[in-house]
């Protein structure tokens, strides 16, 4: 393939090792077709700064960004995930299509900013309040498309199907009528999605069954069965609380994850959100069968989901991603550091996240960035013939980097950075974040206020 843009990286992470002087050969679609040494004069771009491939975002709610600190009730220490969801609900009502696409632009704007150069945004806000449909059915998740192209960042549409309000329900509850499809609704939905982004090259799709509880067996039965489309990534909320645990085995007669892996054939494809709430036996079926787990750490946190067992995932060899679910806070940092931070306190030891061949910050990016590419079906992750050119670069002169060898320039961004340190980001060998801005930064969040605003007010 003829190379179409050539980009000099004066120090690149490759594989395992740093790389100096290098050009990434890249084709029109800003797939990288091959890798030489070089200077900057045999370039048409060059990039100073340690450069990184891109961070996937394995699990996003974008419009839950609007009622981040909006959920602490004065004097409410009884508080919980499920009076939170409560929150959640009366907010997701009142959002109508073009604020939506407002929101969701700016988010992934935000992402960008952050680090994040792909998503993978679990959308189920799917009808009108109450459950009407719009006449284009697919009119909300087209506005998510809109914003894709708003932002610059790559998409994989996870489409949710949510049918029920809990375990041997029928139906779901009249705040949940916007989200809620029949298989054979959600199946035409898809259909739809799939032509619309046919011919989106950083777009892809999969789907989410949204939970258990949401999803009866047969319901996902009937999807996975009739969908054609048999090696795309399936998402789904799982083991999450204990109370979604306890009602699993009143009503199923198993734990989650031991019911869904008895049931369903879960391989590769299959990614567990959250998977915090896992017996000793889950826990080894659940690694054994290839599933991604998504960790959301400052979400979880913040809901007080519990702390997902990292240490043991990853001795058994399974793949962990990363995500900023409720978007409370958008930081790659920050759900690796407390990834990280979470085992130290745990265990009483340092670097617990880490091999021989790795200081702890380079592996936890690293195992991150791969497993997030698997999450979204997306080439990405990775800097080699093949993948996007995904970028992150982080700015060699920063007063905190300043002298540092790479992979201390990398464990300082993890653990004592933010995204001051970043000096570039791009998507598809594009740069669409420079020195902190995006060049449409203004109108975007502009959009997001007005928002705010009328939410407030209404």
């Amino acid at each position: 393939m003829v190379s179409i843009v050539k980009i000099y990286c004066k120090t690149l992470l490759q594989g395992d090792r740093w790389r100096n002087d290098v050009v990434l050969n890249l084709g029109v679609d800003g797939v990288i077709t091959g890798i030489e040494k070089g200077r900057p004069n045999s370039a048409d771009q060059s990039i100073h700064g340690i450069v990184l491939p891109g961070m996937p975002n394995a699990h996003s709610h974008s419009f839950q960004r609007l009622i981040a600190g909006l959920t602490a009730p004065q004097g409410n220490q009884s508080d919980s995930f499920w009076s939170w969801r409560e929150a959640m609900y009366h907010c997701a009502n009142r959002i109508s299509p073009e604020q939506f696409e407002c929101v969701a632009a700016w988010v992934f704007t935000e992402m960008l900013k952050a680090g994040f150069t792909s998503c993978a945004e679990f959308h189920y806000l799917h009808h009108q309040p109450g459950g009407r449909n719009y006449l284009n059915s697919a009119e909300m998740g087209e506005r998510l498309l809109e914003a894709v192209s708003a932002s610059g960042i790559a998409l994989t549409m996870l489409p949710v199907l949510y049918c029920s309000a809990g375990f041997g329900r029928n139906s779901v509850n009249d705040e949940q009528l916007r989200f809620a499809n029949s298989p054979e609704s959600f199946l035409q939905l898809l259909d739809i999605y799939q032509n619309t982004i046919a011919d989106k090259p950083l777009c892809e799709l999969g789907f989410a069954p949204h939970s258990l509880r949401a999803v009866p067996g047969q319901a996902l039965q009937e999807v996975l069965q009739s969908w054609p489309d048999k090696t795309c990534p399936i998402h789904i909320h799982i083991a999450e609380q204990p109370a979604e645990v306890e009602d699993c085995i009143e009503h199923l007669g198993a734990r989650p994850v031991e019911w869904l892996i008895d049931n369903f054939p879960v391989d590769d494809r299959w990614n567990l959100v959250h998977a915090i709430h896992l017996s000793e036996f889950e826990l080894e079926v659940a690694t054994a069968s290839g599933a991604t787990a998504v960790v959301c750490p400052t979400t979880e946190a913040d809901l007080g989901d519990g702390v997902f067992r990292t240490v043991e995932w990853l001795k058994n060899g399974a793949a962990l991603a990363i995500g900023s679910d409720s978007n409370v806070r958008i930081s790659v940092t920050e759900e690796l550091r407390l990834l990280e931070y979470n085992e130290r306190l745990r265990s009483g030891h340092r670097n617990v996240l880490t091999t021989k061949d790795s200081t702890c910050g380079r592996f936890l990016y690293q195992h991150a960035a791969r497993s997030g590419a698997v999450a979204l079906g997306q080439a990405v992750g990775k800097l080699e013939p093949g993948y996007r050119a995904d970028l992150l670069v982080l700015d060699r002169e920063h007063e905190l980097l300043v002298g540092k060898q790479p992979d201390a320039v990398l464990d300082s961004w993890v653990f004592a950075g933010d995204n001051t340190m970043l000096e570039s980001v791009w998507v598809a060998g594009q740069r669409v974040i420079e020195h902190g801005h995006h060049q449409s930064e203004a109108s975007l969040r502009a959009g997001f206020t007005r928002v705010v605003k009328a939410l407030q007010t209404s």
